[in-house]
């Protein structure tokens, strides 16, 4: 049970110093701009809570704690997701291939999902919680749009700038457009929202007629 703890302690350090290293070569070497994209709020949430974590190490988890975890690896998942499967085809080899890239929309995301579903066999979710989990995305959408039509501060890299992503981007494509992609990932988050439900409460019954 001990070395389980200290390789989970590793496995958590690593990937916060991963984290850190990611966000930070975002901002230093694209300015303070990159806070605009999801990739980056998404990293800094993981990044926060991952330092929430070790600072609190020894306390008793709750069912809270395990259920706003399970939020925040949904919000980082669809950044590799929605970057994966929109975004990637249309960026150059060259951008491609960076660490910072790869740290923010792949290493991290994936290592935090296989954190979650590795390392917590004590979280049991209730049938509200997928729903709970789109808070984050419902909120950058909504902030994201005030930026592109009204704030319209400039975001570094984005061709569709003050607009984060092309499918955000209301002034060239329209509402309409806008609101097909939203729905679209609202429910495809929502989906896979269920899935994580579904899985790790197996996980769970699972655990427990072990013991």
């Amino acid at each position: 049970m001990a070395s389980r703890r200290k390789i989970i302690l590793f496995y958590r350090l690593l990937l916060l110093i991963l984290s850190t290293i990611g966000i930070s070569l975002e901002l230093l070497e694209d300015g303070w701009g990159m806070l605009l994209y999801y990739t980056v709020q998404s990293n800094i949430l993981v990044w926060g809570f991952l330092y929430a974590t070790l600072w609190t190490w020894n306390q008793k988890r709750t069912q809270n704690f395990y259920r706003l975890k399970a939020g925040v690896t949904m919000a980082i998942l669809i950044t590799f997701v929605v970057y994966h499967i929109l975004l990637s085809p249309s960026v150059s080899s060259e951008d491609f291939y960076t660490l910072k890239n790869l740290l923010v929309h792949y290493v991290v995301p994936l290592a935090f999902v296989a954190d979650t579903l590795i390392w917590d066999q004590g979280g049991q979710y209730r049938l509200v919680d997928p729903w709970l989990w789109t808070l984050f995305p419902i909120y950058y959408l909504a902030f994201a749009l005030v930026n592109g039509l009204v704030l319209k501060w400039p975001i570094p890299g984005a061709k569709h700038s003050p607009f984060a992503y092309f499918f955000l981007d209301v002034t060239e494509y329209g509402w309409t457009y806008v609101f097909q992609y939203a729905v679209f990932i609202f429910l495809a988050y929502l989906l896979v929202g269920y899935l994580l439900f579904v899985l790790k409460n197996k996980m769970r019954k699972k655990a427990d007629k072990i013991v």
